[in-house]
């Protein structure tokens, strides 16, 4: 194994003779040209392979070097170490001879730690909601510098949120249902009734619109006709009386059609008919049975005769018709109906 580390010509040495111990115990049956080329091929490889000529504390002083003389005066490394701030510039000598060193330190792969820095953030990204609360978030990279050498990386996230939009979203008003109908206007012959509701299922809030529509609306209600209570008509004339003297009665009437109750109105109060006493006057007094020959012997009385019957007030002379009848003439008052034993007439 050749090792790509190796510090000094001692180091190459010991090499060197592990390869002509091998040349020599080479199996002789081989051809010595061959052996010849293998020892050729290992020299190279180990020389190119080492190419740091300092051991280790000559390495570490030169380091120390570099340090002091080129780093601290403000020489800009390339292998990564960080050069102190100055305000003038190296001189050529002063320079070349950092290149030096560090060229040397290179071959050793000397190189300073190069810990990690971060850039600056970038945009914030858009907000996750419009309103009501979301989050956005800004990105940063460990690139200024990107950590190198076995420096370490940066400290910290990489990333960084924040709430944003935190203002409350727009609430739109919704309708809450109807409520009851309020108590019509009318028993009957139609009235009105309305019904609300609100804008609170929510309330519009924080610019939101409100409800579309009307908070109350209104319908017909109780379209029945009314009740019509019946009314009287007014009496009619009176009846013919009964009889013409010793009381008899008489009726009138009337009808609920003033108006007729309709509709489940009421009807009249009190009797469609009524009835009154009528001639309470005494009837005339009459004279006993008598044929014709005594109606006769009241010749110029005051009777009158019917059927032999003989009658006061009748002021005349009782006749006889053709048919057995008598009658009065010039009678002031009244007279005895033929015919019918409870009726009057005017005589004639």
């Amino acid at each position: 194994v050749v090792s790509t580390q190796s510090t000094g010509s001692s180091g190459i040495n010991a090499e060197y003779g592990e390869v002509i111990n091998s040349f020599f115990t080479f199996d002789h049956t081989m051809s010595k040209f061959l052996a010849l080329i293998l020892f050729l091929a290992v020299l190279v490889l180990a020389v190119g392979s080492s190419n740091c000529s300092l051991k280790k504390k000559k390495l570490n002083k030169k380091i120390k070097q570099y340090k002091k003389r080129c780093l601290s005066k403000g020489f800009q490394s390339s292998v990564g170490c960080t050069s102190a701030s100055v305000n003038r510039k190296l001189g050529k000598k002063v320079l070349k001879k950092c290149q030096t060193i560090e060229e040397v330190l290179k071959k050793c792969d000397f190189s300073c730690p190069v810990d990690g820095g971060w850039s600056d953030h970038g945009g914030w990204t858009d907000c996750s909601a419009d309103c009501g609360g979301g989050n956005q978030t800004r990105s940063r990279t460990c690139s200024n510098p990107a950590p190198a050498f076995g420096g370490v990386d940066c400290d910290g996230e990489a990333e960084e949120s924040q709430e944003c939009n935190k203002s409350q979203c727009p609430i739109n008003g919704g309708w809450t249902g109807w409520g009851a109908w309020s108590q019509c206007s009318a028993q009957c012959e139609e009235g009105n009734q309305t019904r609300k509701r609100s804008c609170s299922d929510p309330a519009p809030a924080f610019g939101g619109a409100d409800c579309v529509g009307n908070g109350e609306e209104s319908q017909k209600c109780n379209t029945q006709p009314c009740p019509v209570n019946g009314g009287w008509t007014s009496f009619v004339a009176w009846s013919q009386c009964s009889t013409q003297c010793g009381g008899g009665s008489q009726t009138r009437k009337r009808s609920c059609s003033n108006p007729a109750p309709a509709y489940g109105g009421r009807t009249c109060s009190g009797h469609t008919v009524e009835s009154q006493k009528c001639n309470t006057h005494s009837c005339p007094r009459g004279c006993a049975w008598g044929n014709e020959h005594e109606c006769d012997t009241h010749y110029g009385c005051s009777w009158g005769c019917h059927k032999s019957y003989c009658w006061s007030q009748c002021n005349g002379v009782c006749y006889l018709s053709g048919k057995g009848i008598h009658y009065c003439s010039s009678c002031k008052e009244w007279c005895w109906s033929s015919g019918n034993g409870s009726k009057w007439k005017s005589c004639s």
